[in-house]
């Protein structure tokens, strides 16, 4: 194996980085701009995406105050986009979860997010195509153990595999 040091690894992490950087982000922040949300709204979207949460968990995730996080959910409920409730038990606490409008935007920005991977893949034999996706799928669980730690991230493996399962590309996309 390369040692993480050298040369080669650098190169192709440099390379791999500026690419998915141009794809991907570049894709989601026209994405977000389209449907006129904010960078945060839809990091709150795309949490929610895992199930609902406690308004005092989600501002624990993305790291914003209680104020701040009230102020985006209020936004993203007038949007139709998500909704709240109460918690069962502890009507102070306050439960959000994407709407059924909220959940139609995800899935387009994940079917979005397909299309630029397949589109990027097209050049790969089918089997290389399935290579690239296995070895990605294990990168990230590996990378999701390192950074979170096993048992600290209850989504992880699960939610990487998912993640990592497209289809092959049509050479029509």
């Amino acid at each position: 194996m390369a040692d993480s040091g050298s040369t080669e690894v650098e190169d192709v992490l440099t390379g791999f980085s500026d690419v998915m950087s141009r794809l991907m982000i570049d894709q989601y922040q026209q994405q977000i701009t389209e449907l006129e949300l904010t960078l945060p709204q839809a990091q709150v979207l795309r949490v929610l995406r895992r199930g609902p949460l406690p308004t005092g968990q989600l501002a624990v995730e993305l790291r914003m105050s209680a104020p701040a996080i009230t102020q985006l959910t209020d936004r993203l409920v007038r949007k139709g986009l998500i909704e709240r409730r109460p918690a069962v038990g502890d009507r102070r606490c306050v439960i959000v979860d994407l709407s059924g409008s909220g959940r139609l935007l995800i899935d387009e920005f994940r079917r979005r997010r397909r299309e630029i991977f397949n589109r990027a893949l097209i050049g790969l034999s089918e089997a290389e195509q399935k290579q690239v996706i296995d070895v990605l799928g294990k990168v990230v669980r590996v990378l999701e153990t390192y950074e979170f730690g096993a048992t600290t991230r209850k989504s992880g493996p699960a939610r990487s595999k998912r993640a990592m399962s497209a289809p092959s590309p049509s050479p029509a996309e």
